[in-house]
């Protein structure tokens, strides 16, 4: 066909023999409209897909319209097998199930067989102590050792700190932190604040304002006059990891220019997770009592997120102050990330703690 059904870069991810006109047209009204999901959720749904359809190939097993669940049920059993957890297995059932939804289809007995089978497999990640991968912290102590490291004559090192103290302050998701504007950044009695806007949570214009620390906002004009003669739209520019030099912005008269582009996600982790390893060689130099308290696992770009959550509550601020700084809806996400330091969830050692004070006192 000439116009690709779900098309990511002009590659299209379903096969079109088996469908009704109906139904390709339906496909073909969505693929004109596929910017109404965000980027990575098209890139997941074409990825996703795209396995089940290699499997189901494999198999001579039509995938779209896919007539019996069982086969779908079978490619989870084997993801499984290979080691996918039930967090990701949802995400090929989501995949599979949507794409059908999109060209108006339903799968036969999608929630008696897959929902059922989710679950199994979720009851025996239990039952092996099977745990959910979670981001580490990068704490205010990590932080502190990062900003007393700053080399000011290094662009490089003026970036990669202040996007590190950007996403504490922030409590910023990494694509947050690579999607930043310079006129997002307002500055108000001296110190700066940054306007969040488009988020996960948060689609509006309207936004949500971050208040940056005093060390933050002494640090952002540096690098912005650095980052002058860049004029991209993008606060946080391309630069070369060896040279430590700005990548050239070709010229445009369109505004914004299309040729400026975000750092990568992948950006983001590869900073958090030097970090990591920078620490983690300054600890071996050291005495162990001179360590530097760190996780086992190297920082990620969410680490922040998670670590200036448990600083917070380990201060003593409430969790819905919390929800509120890091732009989640519900607690549930706070009380994920802060188990280990909230005292909510230690109401027995807490109380035996207050009858040992009152019994040592008598």
């Amino acid at each position: 066909m000439p116009k690709a059904l779900i098309n990511i870069n002009n590659n299209s991810i379903v096969a079109s023999n088996n469908l009704s006109e109906e139904h390709i047209e339906n496909l073909i009204r969505f693929s004109d409209r596929k910017e109404q999901l965000e980027e990575n959720t098209l890139k997941s749904l074409h990825f996703h897909v795209s396995k089940f359809n290699d499997y189901c190939a494999s198999r001579n097993v039509i995938p779209l319209p896919l007539q019996d669940a069982t086969v779908l049920e079978s490619f989870l059993i084997k993801e499984n097998e290979r080691g996918c957890k039930a967090q990701t297995l949802r995400i090929y059932a989501w995949a599979v199930s949507k794409i059908h939804s999109l060209a108006g289809l339903e799968i036969p007995y999608f929630k008696t067989i897959i929902t059922a089978r989710l679950k199994i497999i979720y009851k025996q990640e239990v039952k092996l102590g099977v745990k959910r991968k979670q981001a580490v912290a990068f704490s205010y102590g990590h932080l502190k050792f990062v900003n007393d490291k700053l080399d000011i004559n290094s662009l490089l090192s003026i970036r990669n700190v202040l996007l590190l103290n950007i996403c504490y302050d922030g409590l910023l998701r990494e694509s947050e932190a690579c999607n930043l504007f310079i006129d997002q950044i307002q500055k108000v009695n001296g110190l700066y604040n940054i306007n969040i806007t488009n988020s996960k949570t948060d689609k509006s214009l309207d936004g949500s304002i971050v208040h940056l620390s005093k060390f933050t906002s002494k640090l952002l004009p540096l690098y912005l006059q650095k980052v002058a003669a860049h004029h991209g739209q993008f606060l946080f520019k391309r630069i070369t990891p060896r040279g430590g030099k700005l990548e050239t912005l070709k010229i445009s008269d369109i505004t914004p220019n299309p040729y400026d582009k975000a750092i990568s996600t992948k950006t983001v982790e590869l900073v958090f997770a030097n970090t990591w390893h920078t620490i983690t060689a300054h600890n071996l130099m050291l005495g162990f009592e001179d360590h530097i308290d760190l996780p086992e696992r190297p920082f990620s770009g969410h680490s922040a997120r998670v670590g200036a959550s448990c600083d917070l509550v380990s201060a003593g601020f409430d969790d819905s102050l919390v929800m509120r700084a890091g732009r989640w809806k519900t607690l549930r996400m706070v009380e994920l990330y802060t188990r280990g330091v909230n005292n909510k969830f230690a109401t027995v050692r807490e109380f035996r703690e207050r009858l040992e004070t009152i019994t040592n006192t008598e």
